[in-house]
């Protein structure tokens, strides 16, 4: 059996068009069993996300995708968990893809499971010396101090910011496009405890040989980008989360874990699991193949 497996397509964004558009042809010319889109496959409007995956229409054999958190950003009305559970598998459908976070998919003898992922920034950089608020809040110490918005957080932490703090000025832009009912850490909790059912459903399948796991956000920190200024290892936070990656090494079926969202490329091996970020950035998509 031949895999397929992208990420990061972000068909909303100018930049990112062309290069999805050539990914897609070439993906469509394989005999490939199945595709698997890792997540951001496009933003908050649902029109682009119906275009990108309309471009797979001719590819020959069975097609799936996981959301990222690109795709929880809301349109006005819409909140965050309805798209998770409902809008995105029901645009997905109307092109062919299932979504692997809710129908895991098994294909011969080897599952398919997917999930989402999410953060609890476990994976934020301590040496930066950033309360904790601000992380939650998903601005750094410098951003926070130019929007009137947060003049309470800058205020409460006042003491401990030094200079250095205040030069870091980015915004996690999940803050601004996402509502739900949910801190991050009870929604990684959430598709979590729906992926770990997934892997054990496997795991306790006789005719499962081997399982390959797809998740947007990175399982192992070992894939997180190191040696970066301060805005990225900022941004480190919300790359990922350990909880991910505990719940794959639980299962001794799983071989293969495919993620993205990072925008960079990575590979590594987690015991006998090789991880791979498939590392498609704004202007470049990358395709990785997998034959088990």
């Amino acid at each position: 059996m031949r895999l397929l497996v992208t990420a990061d397509l972000h068909y909303d964004i100018r930049r990112s068009i062309a290069s999805v558009e050539a990914l897609a042809e070439r993906v469509c010319r394989t005999d490939a069993d199945a595709l698997v889109l890792v997540g951001d496959t496009a933003g908050a409007a649902h029109q682009p996300l119906r275009d990108c995956l309309r471009l797979f229409a001719d590819f020959p054999g069975q097609k799936f995708i996981v959301p990222g958190n690109h795709c929880l950003w809301c349109l006005p009305g819409e909140d965050s968990i309805r798209r998770y559970e409902k809008i995105i598998p029901s645009v997905a459908a109307e092109a062919g893809f299932s979504v692997l976070d809710h129908e895991p998919a098994i294909i011969g003898e080897t599952g398919l499971a997917g999930s989402i992922g999410w953060y609890d920034y476990s994976y934020r950089d301590e040496v930066l010396g950033i309360p904790l608020e601000f992380y939650r809040a998903k601005v750094s110490p410098g951003a926070a101090a130019r929007l009137a918005e947060y003049r309470g957080l800058v205020e409460k932490f006042r003491d401990q910011l030094t200079d250095r703090h205040l030069d870091i000025a980015v915004r996690w832009m999940d803050g601004a496009h996402m509502r739900m009912d949910m801190s991050d850490e009870e929604f990684l909790d959430y598709v979590v405890g729906r992926f770990d059912g997934q892997l054990e459903t496997f795991e306790a399948d006789g005719r499962i040989r081997q399982v390959v796991a797809f998740v947007h956000h990175l399982p192992f920190r070992q894939l997180v980008p190191t040696g970066r200024p301060a805005k990225f290892a900022f941004a480190a936070a919300y790359l990922g989360s350990d909880k991910i990656g505990d719940t794959i090494q639980a299962y001794r079926k799983v071989t293969h874990v495919f993620c993205g969202h990072s925008h960079w490329q990575g590979k590594c091996k987690i015991g006998n699991i090789n991880v791979v970020n498939v590392g498609s950035t704004y202007t470049h998509k990358n395709l990785e193949v997998l034959d088990v």
